[in-house]
């Protein structure tokens, strides 16, 4: 998360950064994540976005990223895929985006 500084520079404290870089590195060290440097930085932001909207809780942030990432940065996993984007869905739904 450190090295995407430019998503984050003066917004977040040094201990948030560090929260958010534990969620981000559990969930792109999955088998399933697609690896790309693109990948990396939309996924990045797509966690800096949950906690901004107020998802600050990490064992929820953490579930919330998972699901973001299956649904839109998986490998080859077409019905993982499908039921992810679906909880994510009803989820972004609970926090009044859907």
């Amino acid at each position: 998360m450190r090295r995407y500084h430019h998503l984050v520079e003066g917004v977040l404290q040094p201990e948030e950064i560090d929260n958010l870089q534990r969620v981000f590195n559990a969930v792109i060290a999955e088998p399933w994540f697609n690896m790309n440097e693109l990948n990396h930085e939309a996924f990045a932001a797509d966690v800096i976005k949950l906690y901004r909207r107020g998802v600050v809780d990490l064992e929820r942030l953490h579930h919330l990223a998972t699901l973001a990432a299956l649904a839109h940065f998986s490998r080859d996993m077409p019905e993982e895929k499908q039921k992810a984007l679906k909880l994510l869905h009803d989820l972004q739904g609970d926090l009044g985006e859907g």
